[in-house]
């Protein structure tokens, strides 16, 4: 049940069977259906959650309705709104599945009590969120810095295979551009390869 959460870890750090029981005793595992969401804004965000399976985006809204994709969560990523998990502001984002699947939930008040108890789990976040830091700030640099198809060909890259999984709009918004030009730019990239 946990045992792909475990793998993750792995990568890593080593957790004795002790420590890898005591963490799972702390979390749970929840399915989720498709377009539920984790995370909606106006809440606090109390739960970061490791996909087991299933795609999942975090969005903004607003108030004309127009979305902006800021993340995609794919089996083996993490995904809440992390500013609000950890200055304890309200949420701005949505968590959405985009798939049925199902999370591992671990509260923070249980992560907290797991980086003392666990200290190898301070060591895991950290370069997990390390790489989330780099990543969000590759973003930034392509989206100013780089033509819109590089900044695809990047994305591609950072999520294979998820042309299969999510509508082609979302793409558009997580890459900042129209439905429109996304088509073009695909046209563009297929003529490329082949």
């Amino acid at each position: 049940m946990y045992e792909f959460l475990l793998q993750s870890l792995r990568k890593y750090i080593l957790l004795s069977p002790e420590e890898a029981d005591l963490l799972v005793s702390r979390i749970s595992l929840r399915k989720v259906k498709k377009k539920q969401w984790l995370v909606t804004p106006g809440e606090i965000s109390k739960t970061d959650y490791f996909v087991n399976k299933g795609c999942f985006r975090a969005y903004y809204q607003d108030d004309n309705g127009h979305q902006y994709i800021t993340k995609f969560a794919l089996e083996g990523w993490w995904i809440s709104d992390i500013l609000s998990l950890y200055t304890g502001e309200l949420t701005k984002l949505y968590v959405e599945a985009l798939e049925d699947g199902e999370v591992i939930a671990i509260h923070k008040d249980n992560m907290d009590q797991l980086f003392d108890e666990i200290p190898q789990l301070n060591k895991y976040f950290r370069l997990v969120y390390q790489k989330a830091l780099v990543n969000a700030s590759e973003r930034v640099l392509c989206t100013i810095s780089q033509s819109a198809y590089d900044h695809y060909m990047r994305f591609l890259t950072q999520y294979p295979n998820i042309e299969q999984r999510v509508p082609q709009y979302m793409i558009a918004s997580y890459l900042g551009i129209t439905p429109e030009f996304f088509s073009k730019l695909k046209a563009q990239a297929v003529k490329k390869i082949s």
